[in-house]
């Protein structure tokens, strides 16, 4: 009995059905979380800052770390140090973003010309994302 459907009909199926699929992954907004207004401008600042790029959109992580429930973890940084993820350690990264580079990420982020209080926004956003 011959075949109904051709191989070409085949692939472009798969293909259309990944594209969807891959449109899906990358159109994930924020997190909607209850935010105070300085972690609702961080969240504006780290859109605007690029930050998404690297962190995700939805802040899920992708070539960086996730900012969702990241407070209070502990990580590993290259070198062999680790330490815990806190306030402190969050505006030291995006001041000084090779300081202490993570285990486990080739991408090294970027600086940036964000003031301190543009920066503990963002903070304040992250930890928003870990309640």
């Amino acid at each position: 009995m011959p075949c109904l459907v051709s191989l070409t009909a085949v692939r472009k199926l798969l293909v259309g059905f990944f594209a969807l699929a891959l449109a899906g992954c990358t159109s994930a907004q924020p997190l909607a979380v209850d935010l105070s207004p300085s972690a609702a401008n961080g969240l504006k600042l780290s859109q605007q800052s690029g930050c998404a790029s690297c962190h995700g959109s939805d802040f899920g992580g992708g070539t960086g770390p996730t900012w969702q429930g990241i407070i209070g973890q502990q990580v590993a940084f290259k070198g062999g140090e680790s330490g815990v993820v806190d306030r402190e350690y969050l505006v030291e990264s995006i001041k000084y973003p090779d300081k202490k580079k993570r285990v486990g990420y080739s991408v090294i982020m970027p600086y940036n010309n964000l003031t301190d209080a543009e920066i503990l926004d963002i903070v304040d956003y992250i930890e928003a994302l870990s309640k």
